[in-house]
């Protein structure tokens, strides 16, 4: 079975292969805790199965797409920056 994650860094899909079923109706994937909003991708995504391999990558996604990390909400690297930033300009304005 294939998946697909998407890779930030490269605006990307990066290609898994796992061992698994391949049918055409693959029903949902788990759900995960949303907020009023709603789900971010990677909330609803299929969590990539243990022993997935990176086999390669491309523009549009293949098979299921899936998460790296389960489907359980992470800050990237601009998020963490962002709200870090945030937070001490909040800090020196109260202070």
């Amino acid at each position: 079975m294939r998946y697909s994650v998407w890779n930030n860094a490269t605006r990307a899909y990066d290609y898994y292969e796992a061992q698994g079923d391949a049918s055409i109706h693959a029903g949902a994937p788990p759900r995960a805790a949303s907020s009023s909003l709603g789900a971010t991708p990677d909330q609803a995504a299929w969590p990539l199965p243990e022993g997935a391999r990176r086999v390669g990558a491309g523009e549009l996604p293949q098979g299921r797409i899936a998460s790296l990390d389960g489907g359980s909400f992470r800050l990237d690297i601009p998020q963490a920056l962002f709200w870090g930033a945030a937070g001490y300009l909040i800090y020196r304005t109260i202070k």
